[in-house]
């Protein structure tokens, strides 16, 4: 069982994402938050938390401090942003290291299978538009996915569809310890430390192709969750 943290946001929606997590059959809600304050009393005071649903809305210290607050938050749990309404946002999010991104239209069904997603280590982005590269700051190149093997591209492409490293081993016929290896060299190479990096890394560079690579499989995936 999946223990949830609901943090920001309206009380009503709070209370609404509460009643919708606790129906499920793998997850419950452990605690809810206010604002930032609250979140880490609660992350830092015995929670053992493995999901956050970070309201894109939480009051935070300094009005910029919420990718801090992403970074801070996934030291901890995995984290979902939910009520993101730019996709311009998309980068940064990934970068601090939320594995979940939501538009806060999404239904009841759609968050569960998200949750569930992200719990078993894969990244769903869902809203609505897909998300945009600011190429005059992107830090990478195309050609820095020169450095990364036929294998590894490969293994990239399918973690930026959403898949986890247990569902890659079974598509591509290898152990877990092997995708594992693989993911861990790609860090290495790149400069990289979480797998949320190496997503943005893959939008970036152009391996992935936004609105047709990952964000289509991801709606087709949550739809057909609906």
């Amino acid at each position: 069982m999946n223990q949830v943290i609901v943090a920001g946001g309206p009380s009503l929606v709070r209370a609404a994402l509460t009643k919708v997590i606790d129906s499920s059959s793998s997850m419950r809600v452990a605690g809810t938050a206010v604002h930032s304050g609250d979140l880490r009393d609660l992350l830092h005071g015995g929670v053992e938390a493995d999901l956050v649903l970070l309201d894109r809305s939480i009051q935070a210290a300094e009005p910029d401090d919420f990718t801090a607050l992403i970074s801070e938050t996934c030291a901890v749990a995995r984290t979902v942003v939910f009520g993101a309404s730019r996709a311009q946002e998309v980068d940064a999010q990934v970068r601090a290291g939320a594995t979940g991104i939501l538009a806060a239209d999404v239904s009841a069904s759609q968050l569960i299978a998200a949750l569930e997603t992200v719990s078993r280590g894969g990244l769903v982005v869902a809203l609505g538009t897909a998300p945009a590269v600011n190429t005059a700051q992107a830090r990478v190149t195309p050609e820095l996915t020169r450095d990364l093997s036929r294998r590894e591209r490969e293994i990239l492409t399918m973690l930026s569809r959403g898949q986890d490293s247990a569902s890659i081993a079974r598509d591509l016929d290898l152990s877990p310890l092997t995708v594992k290896t693989h993911i861990t060299h790609m860090l290495s190479k790149l400069g990289l430390r979480r797998r949320g990096h190496l997503i943005a890394f893959a939008y970036e560079s152009g391996l992935i192709v936004p609105g047709i690579t990952h964000t289509s499989f991801i709606a087709n995936r949550l739809r057909a969750a609906s």
